[in-house]
Formats: C-alpha cells, structure tokens, sequence
C-alpha cells in the first residue's frame, strides 16, 4: 500500500506528522509527504519516509497552481489530509484516490478560548493525527515525533562549539510577539544557567537575531539566523534540555528525544502542542483570562500570563533533564 500524507504549513504541525510514521512502516506501507519549504528538509532520508515532496507556497496560492500539483500526485492509494484548510479541501477536488481528513477540533479550540479548558480533557495533536489511520485499520499507540539528526550537519555544529558542554538551547521567539515570554526573563534563565555550569545556546530565524544579540551579552552563544533547519535540528539534539515559548522548537526537541520546558502565555496547553509528560514540561498559570488566543496573536498589554519567575523555569528544567 503507498499513501500521501498532505501538511504544508506550519512548521510544528509538520514535525508533529512525524509521530505516525513508525506505526505505517511497521505495517509495511510506503508512505510519501507532501509539504512546503524548506520544511521538507527535515525528513530528507527519514527511514520511515519513502520521498518528500515539497512545493512553494506562491505555487499554491492560485487554482491552477492547485490542479497542476494534484495532476502530479499519481499512484496511491489513498492520501490522508492532515491539515484541512481551504487549499488542502480544493486539492482533495482533484485527487483520483480515496482521501481522509482528521478530525483538527478547531471548534473546540475556540469554545476553549470562550469558556476556558481548565476542566476539559486536553488535546495532543499526534493523537489527533493517529486517529485517522483508523480508516485504514492502522492503531497508533503512543505516537510520539521523530526525526532523524543530519550527521554532516552534526560534525559542523560540533566543530563550531568546540569543548563546549553541558547545552542548554535557549528559544526566545515565536510566530508572533505576543507569544513570546519577556527578553528581560529569558536573560535571567540565561545567568541562572550559567551560574549552574550550563552554556546556553540560542536558537531561532533572522527574526530572533537581535534578541540573540542581547542574550549573548549575558555570555550565551547566539545561533539566531545562522542555521538551517536541519542544523537547528542537530544543534537541539547534542542539548541536556530545552527551554522554548510555544513554538516549533518544542517539537523539533520532543522528535530528537530532548527533554523541553515549554512556556504558555495567551495560549493553552489544552490545545494540543504541549510536550506529553515523558517529553517535558508545559508551564502556564492558568489565569482567568488564559487562553485569550489561538494562536497567540493579541492586543493584551497586560501580559500577565507571563509573569511565571524565571527561576521556577529552570526549576522544571532542571527536573525533566534529571
């Protein structure tokens, strides 16, 4: 049997796709993933991967573009669709083959963000995308990510680090700036793990360069903007811990086996991206207001939601690398 797997964005959806590729190799079914770059990048010679296929986002953003990559996608017999926007449903118009969809609960996530989840059972996405395979009489127990660590990009990243030991990478962006707890903090987690013999490692884009600047001030190693994802990959996985906002660096640490603290301002840990509890920690406070978003983006200028110390960060740091 040969399937397609369909995620194209965003990037910690995609590595959470991970989760249900040991489950179908097992099985012995050939399976291919369509994405967008440079995503794709991080399952090249995924040994539960037969091919990735990657697409620009601008090829997509027309109906044509749509029909010429459905007409691309020839030979298998059946595709599950592990996104379901708008782009994703045209698609699924035009394939020859059976398509599934999982079950995203976004409805549910939006009465959470109303009536607050503090009572309700919380989601995890790789759950979510096992259920799926159901169609096809595949149980996934367990579905945790996994991805492969590139080992030429591995050499380099412990060429440029030298004697350095005892990581900590340090992730002080997100997808939005509403998102992401406060630089002052960070650079206290920063001196806190210095004073305990840690060297703190800062991860993420162009984006997140001048924070990275300002954290390496407090004796950190800024790689913010200089690796690709797969060097980010590799440099996560020679780490003791993580510490991350509620990004996709959280998950490229729980698909590299490292444990992470993961940091949860106006969203929730109910909405399905927290780490299980073998895979770290998820820190929110649980305020009365929270979760006041989605996805993070909000005009609150409160920012109470992130006014967790930075001490009990590493606190819990120090406790799932233990």
């Amino acid at each position: 049997m040969k399937v397609l797997l369909i995620r194209f964005s965003s990037l910690g959806d995609v590595i959470l796709v991970s989760s249900v590729l040991p489950a179908l190799k097992e099985k012995g079914i050939e399976v291919d993933l369509l994405t967008f770059k440079p995503f794709g990048e991080l399952f090249k010679g995924h040994p539960f991967l037969n091919k990735v296929i990657e697409v620009e986002r601008k090829d997509l953003k027309t109906l044509k573009g749509i029909k010429a990559l459905s007409e691309e996608l020839q030979g298998y017999d059946s595709a599950f669709d592990l996104h379901d926007t708008l782009r994703t449903k045209i698609l699924r118009r035009y394939l020859n083959f059976p398509v599934f969809t999982y079950k995203k609960k976004s409805f549910l996530r939006r009465l959470m963000v109303i009536f607050k989840p503090f009572k309700a059972k919380g989601l995890f996405v790789p759950e979510l995308y096992a259920e799926v395979f159901r169609n096809i009489g595949v149980e996934i127990k367990k579905p945790r990510p996994y991805l492969k660590v590139d080992e030429v990009a591995l050499k380099k990243l412990k060429s440029k680090l030298g004697e350095s030991k005892n990581l900590i990478a340090v992730a002080p962006g997100a997808r939005w700036e509403s998102k992401t707890y406060p630089l002052g903090k960070f650079k206290e987690i920063v001196k806190n793990l210095r004073k305990l013999g840690f060297t703190p490692v800062i991860v993420g884009g162009k984006e997140e360069r001048s924070k990275g600047e300002i954290l390496k001030r407090e004796d950190a190693v800024n790689f913010c903007g200089e690796l690709s994802l797969k060097e980010s990959l590799a440099l996560i996985s020679i780490c003791r811990g993580v510490v991350s906002n509620d990004s996709a660096v959280v998950h490229m640490a729980r698909a590299v086996k490292i444990p992470v603290v993961s940091i949860f301002g106006p969203t929730h840990p109910s909405f399905g991206f927290a780490p299980y509890p073998d895979e770290g920690k998820a820190l929110t406070l649980n305020l009365p207001c929270s979760p006041c978003s989605l996805h993070g983006k909000t005009k609150c200028k409160n920012r109470k939601c992130f006014e967790i110390p930075p001490e009990r960060v590493v606190e819990e740091l120090l406790a799932v690398i233990k």
